[in-house]
């Protein structure tokens, strides 16, 4: 078989148009901001509450939990990166150690009432240690904050060990059908 000129037009034209359809879907669907769009400034806890709607999913040894962070300013801001999060108890001492992340980074753009959310893990603390302590105040810290919000939150966590795990903040709400009021 004889490769020709008009054969590597077509493979070229292909490959095109591929890259092409590839890029007009991203666009439509806004996975990817444009370069040049501009940034809104980073969120700051004054303009943010954090709450939680739902009761978590549980599954061998971790129980989950869908933690929302909403925009109560009157302008967009966004978020990059993991929570700090912890737990404390009835006199806002910290019980248990902060929580680890992983996971990639998004940045989430909140519009005015936007709300953005990310996963709360907590492992068993049986599983981790003998004696675990009980916490009723969730303290998070948006990504880039200094400052924390604080929402009800009753769970129980190892004293010396990390039984608490975030991934990043990601955009919608986490809970189908809740915004903020």
């Amino acid at each position: 078989m004889k490769f020709t000129r008009r054969a590597a037009r077509l493979t070229v034209g292909l490959g095109v148009a591929a890259m092409l359809s590839t890029t007009g879907a991203l666009a439509a669907t806004g996975a990817l901001a444009a370069p040049s769009a501009p940034r809104a400034p980073q969120c700051s806890s004054s303009h943010l509450t954090v709450w939680t709607g739902a009761q978590g999913d549980a599954a061998a040894g971790h129980a989950f939990f869908q933690v929302q962070i909403s925009n109560v300013g009157h302008s967009a801001c966004s978020l990059f990166g993991y929570p700090g999060v912890s737990l404390l108890n009835n006199s806002g001492h910290q019980v248990g150690l902060a929580a680890s992340h992983s996971g990639a980074k998004p940045t989430v753009v909140l519009a005015p009432r936007g709300t953005s959310h990310f996963v709360l893990t907590i492992t068993d603390p049986f599983i981790v240690c003998a004696h675990p302590v009980k916490g009723s105040i969730l303290r998070v810290f948006a990504p880039g904050a200094f400052h924390a919000n604080q929402t009800e939150f009753s769970a129980s966590v190892c004293p010396h060990k990390v039984t608490l795990h975030v991934d990043a903040v990601h955009a919608g709400a986490g809970i189908p059908g809740f915004s903020v009021s």
